[in-house]
């Protein structure tokens, strides 16, 4: 049995949900049930009373963001509900960028938990969304417990600068869920296969919000990184700790420390302020990195 919940005011969407759904999953799935949810009140109450391996929810009820402002509570009381988020007359962009809060949790704090998480437009073809999640959910029922024992392990390695510690428990997600993608793209991002072109292009594509937050991800790496070659592998946990002692050890020249001063600026604009970002702001990045970095390399 494969448990739906489908959040929606209009009836007219709920039932083209539900044939979408059917399509999508009815060659692997003979059992659908589907609950209904005409409000959010009613979504809420239905969390509370019964378990569902994947949760769909429009963004408009009586008021444009009703189901926005109400994911604050199910991602923090229901952390392994599998969610796709419906948008009608928002695009993908426009819904990340008032999701931020969760967004930035995700990217940069590995708090995705065991959750499939989507957004797609009422118009789309929700096909491979939809199996997407459906995989996801096999996955989850197999070693939810386990998964999320390691999810929460990974945490707090991460609070604590930890990375190596952090990446092999995301392997043994790997191990227990092949091709599981969070922890999958945790493991590039930890590595350094990232890179700022992998970055603009997903900026380019419109995932300006995840784009913005993967290159505050990376400048935060790399200038720690810069600070540890220079000051001979000291771990500083503030990129304001590595620039002041930077500064106190004479090591680096006056247009070195400008240089970083406008790096740690350029990541606290992605980092804090997303949605400001622009093309440029990659291309400052990049060149202003190869500078700093030209004598260590």
């Amino acid at each position: 049995m494969f448990r739906v919940l489908i959040a929606d005011d209009d009836f007219e969407d709920r039932e083209l949900l539900k044939m979408e759904i059917q399509k999508a999953l009815g060659g692997e799935e003979r059992d659908i049930r589907f609950f209904e949810a005409a409000s959010v009140r009613e979504a809420k109450q239905l969390l509370n009373t019964h378990l569902f391996d994947l949760m769909t929810l429009d963004i408009e009820f009586d008021r444009l963001s009703e189901g926005l402002e109400a994911l604050p509570e199910i991602f923090e009381n229901y952390p392994a509900l599998n969610l796709i988020v419906i948008s009608g007359k928002l695009n993908k962009s426009e819904v990340l960028e008032q999701l931020f809060r969760f967004t930035k949790d995700n990217v940069l704090k590995g708090k995705r938990w065991a959750r499939h998480f989507d957004v797609l437009d009422k118009k789309d073809d929700k096909t491979e969304g939809l199996r997407s999640a459906h995989t996801f959910a096999l996955q989850q029922r197999e070693v939810s417990g386990k998964l999320r024992e390691l999810f929460l392990l990974a945490e707090s390695y991460l609070e604590k600068d930890m990375i190596d510690k952090c990446l092999e428990v995301y392997q043994k997600i790997q191990n227990l869920a092949p091709g599981e993608r969070e922890s999958g793209e945790n493991i590039e991002i930890f590595r350094g296969v990232l890179t700022l072109e992998q970055a603009l292009d997903l900026f380019r594509n419109g995932e300006t919000v995840v784009a913005s937050l993967l290159l505050g991800y990376f400048l935060e790496t790399r200038l720690k990184e810069f600070t540890r070659r220079v000051l001979g592998g000291r771990f500083y946990h503030g990129l304001y700790d590595c620039l002041r002692e930077l500064a106190q050890s004479g090591r680096v020249s006056e247009q070195r420390k400008n240089l970083f001063q406008k790096l740690v600026w350029l990541r606290n604009k992605a980092v804090h302020h997303p949605t400001t970002v622009s093309e440029e702001d990659f291309e400052l990045a990049s060149e202003s990195l190869e500078v700093l970095e030209a004598a260590w390399s």
